[in-house]
């Protein structure tokens, strides 16, 4: 049975842990324990993160901030 896609595109990401730390890792958890943790720990609200991404993928916003760095260079 395949997997359910996630709600967000994922990234691999790379996490230096000797084979100790990745073995505790593993019996917290592992990713699923870590997503659970962050989402509990964070400092803001779900609202900004959402926020932040949209911003950050936003071509308009990219478009014209290169615009506005070329008619200051």
């Amino acid at each position: 049975m395949p997997r359910p896609k996630p709600p967000e595109p994922l990234k691999h990401r790379y996490l230096r842990m000797s084979d100790r730390h990745w073995l505790i890792f593993k019996q917290l958890g592992g990713a699923e324990w870590l997503r659970n943790l962050l989402e509990k720990k964070a400092p803001m609200p779900k609202k900004f993160y959402d926020s932040e991404i949209e911003r950050l993928r936003n071509p308009a916003d990219a478009a014209f901030l290169n615009r506005k760095r070329e008619e200051n260079d």
